[in-house]
């Protein structure tokens, strides 16, 4: 079974002190491709608190595109209430 690190295509991480994100382009068992975006909150107990979402090689377009809407959007002053 390979590792994470042979599995991982490509990553980029941003964020502050206490709050890292990373977007991590990954490679499946069945070798096709998948994004994993992963928030880490440091918290008290001096680790740190890891969620993530993963979109599959399908979803790719979606979700750049609902992205992108979303910013434009917000830009523009025009954003939705939740």
């Amino acid at each position: 079974m390979e590792t994470i690190a042979k599995r991982r295509l490509d990553s980029e991480m941003f964020g502050e002190e206490g709050r890292l994100y990373y977007v991590d382009l990954m490679k499946a068992r069945n070798n096709k491709p998948y994004l994993q975006i992963t928030r880490a909150d440091y918290a008290p107990n001096e680790k740190y608190e890891r969620s993530s979402v993963i979109l599959f090689e399908q979803d790719f377009e979606f979700f750049v595109e609902a992205v992108a809407m979303v910013q434009r959007r917000y830009s523009y002053g025009e954003g939705r209430p939740a």
